[in-house]
């Protein structure tokens, strides 16, 4: 890579870093409307789950009242028997926020209320005008009313907020009567509302028909005109667009979002602008259209902002890391383009290092084929003679005395035809071998088998045997035959090395795709001036040796796409043997 492609390459990220920027501040304006649109719609899921909260509130109340009308009408046929007979739903009504149950008997006597207990409580204030209303003629029999809130200026329960739930009914005699729950009307939008947060901070308030707070995250506001309590907090902050927000859409039963200016929020005081999400409570039996209860939920705009301003962080973050990305491939670009060319020059120099090895293994071969040819042609032309003249001497050694001079030179012409003998087929096994029968076979159990075979030779000579041979080879693909040959040969000449005895540690084991067969010895050690000849034709340390039997084992190790090395010092000697296990 020149000079010339990396100023281009350079010039390339400043125009690709200024691009993202800009993508990034168009981005920033287009994700602050996405976020405020959802925060507010998840605002006003929340404001409509209260709301449905509140309506199924009531609803399960006037399922509770239309059960107890049954009651009503079954006592009232009894004369002499207390005509409420409601115990069980007492503990109902207490946990579902009701306060008093009133009962009006039959000919509208006067109403007797029950506290949550089953106790009488005084009537003072408990059935306003707004509840004899729904007694009144006409009267809609079996109508189930709910009164706006209103607070009893004496009694038990003066200065609470309750809503009345009304139901007149009619005895068999067509007298009128009926049923009345005072319901705590803060308990129940506390009960649904007081807990709720929207983002971190937000929070729910609840107001009445009178725009009074029934519920509000500070609770001083609880009970108090929403508008007046805030100017009393606050007198100079501008409150003229939450007063319009209120008596112009969250008053009127409308359903949105919009935006009001406060001055403090939880602990922080100040100018804070709010997002607010509001809509209205179906109050179940509510017919009065100014009877309308409220759910808002308001949140600063800063936290907004700030969720805007984390996101934006993590979006400059992908950017950074983005861009550093590209810088580090631009520098891995380069790093992988001068590393390419130095691995180029290596894999030239390693080809041309195998393409050396292999002219020499070629030359080798050749040299094996032409020592081979002659080798084969010597063996046809002097077997046979050979063969001859020792049988000849055999036989005439048979005849003469044992101790003569002519027998004994006899035998030594008998003894050196059969070397040059097993010279000879070592020579034919050399120059044509055999393709290898390649089958599956118990490699654990053809090496026990060949340690048997030179055990005599071990015990004349002293040497100890020492075998950690795996279980696991008994189905590994190799010519029985051939490979044992090459145990053999190696055993042999470990024991060959180890005259004055030692010890001989034969190891076989599954190494990845490979079986690894070790023999090691306590020999001497194979002398430095033929280590790196112990492979080819007739090199040996013995004098007797013909100098092809490593040459033999090589070839056969390697007809099975094997490998067979040693290491050796003046401790001893470590054939290996590598055999592939597909």
């Amino acid at each position: 890579m020149t000079r010339k492609h990396i100023l281009a390459a350079c010039l390339l990220f400043v125009v690709l870093t200024l691009a993202i920027a800009g993508m990034g501040y168009r981005a920033k304006t287009d994700l602050e409307a996405v976020v405020t649109d959802q925060f507010n719609h998840q605002q006003l899921l929340l404001a409509q789950k209260i709301a449905e909260d509140i309506g199924e509130h009531y609803a399960f109340l006037r399922t509770c009242l239309e059960s107890m009308s049954l009651l009503w009408r079954d006592e009232t046929v009894a004369e002499g028997r207390p005509w409420l007979a409601v115990p069980a739903f007492y503990s109902i009504f207490a946990e579902w926020n009701v306060v008093a149950l009133g009962v009006i008997p039959p000919g509208g006597d006067a109403a007797v209320f029950y506290d949550a207990s089953g106790r009488p409580v005084a009537a003072d204030g408990l059935c306003p005008e707004i509840c004899r209303q729904a007694f009144a003629t006409p009267v809609r029999m079996g109508h189930i009313a709910v009164s706006r809130i209103f607070s009893p200026v004496s009694g038990p329960l003066a200065g609470r907020r309750l809503s009345a739930m009304t139901m007149p009914l009619a005895d068999d005699s067509g007298r009128v009567g009926g049923l009345v729950l005072l319901v705590d009307a803060l308990a129940v939008a506390g009960r649904y509302a007081h807990n709720v947060r929207s983002g971190q901070t937000g929070y729910a308030w609840v107001l009445d028909d009178a725009g009074v707070f029934l519920d509000h995250h500070e609770t001083d506001f609880i009970g108090k005109e929403s508008l007046e309590v805030r100017r009393q907090r606050d007198a100079s902050i501008d409150w003229s667009r939450l007063t319009w927000l209120i008596n112009n859409r969250i008053m009127t039963g409308q359903r949105g979002m919009d935006w009001y200016v406060s001055g403090w929020h939880r602990g922080s005081i100040g100018t804070v602008k709010k997002f607010v999400a509001f809509c209205p409570v179906s109050l179940a039996g509510s017919e009065d259209p100014g009877n309308r209860w409220a759910v808002a939920l308001a949140a600063p705009q800063d936290e907004v902002q700030g969720l805007i301003g984390r996101l934006l962080v993590r979006e400059w973050a992908i950017v950074g890391l983005f861009e550093l990305v590209v810088f580090a491939m631009f520098v891995a670009t380069i790093h992988f383009a001068l590393r390419w060319s130095r691995r180029l020059k290596e894999e030239r120099d390693k080809t041309g290092r195998e393409l050396l090895g292999a002219q020499e293994k070629l030359i080798r071969s050749a040299r094996f084929a032409a020592i081979g040819e002659a080798a084969a042609r010597l063996s046809h032309e002097i077997k046979n003679p050979l063969m001859l003249m020792g049988g000849f001497a055999s036989q005439v050694r048979r005849h003469l005395p044992e101790d003569s001079a002519e027998a004994e030179k006899l035998g030594i012409i008998e003894s050196e035809a059969k070397r040059l003998e097993g010279l000879l087929n070592e020579v034919r096994d050399f120059t044509r071998p055999a393709p290898p029968q390649i089958e599956p076979h118990d490699l654990g159990a053809m090496l026990a088998e060949s340690l048997a075979l030179m055990a005599g030779s071990m015990e004349s000579r002293g040497i100890t045997v020492v075998t950690d041979i795996s279980p696991e080879l008994s189905a590994v693909p190799f010519d029985a035959a051939r490979i044992k040959q090459v145990m053999l040969n190696l055993l042999k000449n470990a024991g060959e090395a180890m005259e004055g005895g030692g010890t001989l540690t034969m190891t076989a084991a599954p190494v990845g795709d490979m079986v690894r067969i070790s023999v090691t010895d306590t020999g001497g050690g194979i002398p430095e001036a033929v280590r790196a000849r112990v492979f080819d034709p007739f090199c040996t340390t013995k004098e007797s040796g013909t100098g092809l039997g490593l040459t033999v084992c090589q070839r056969i190790v390697e007809d099975h796409h094997g490998d067979i090395r040693f290491t050796t010092s003046e401790a001893g000697t470590t054939f290996t043997v590598e055999l592939p296990l597909r």
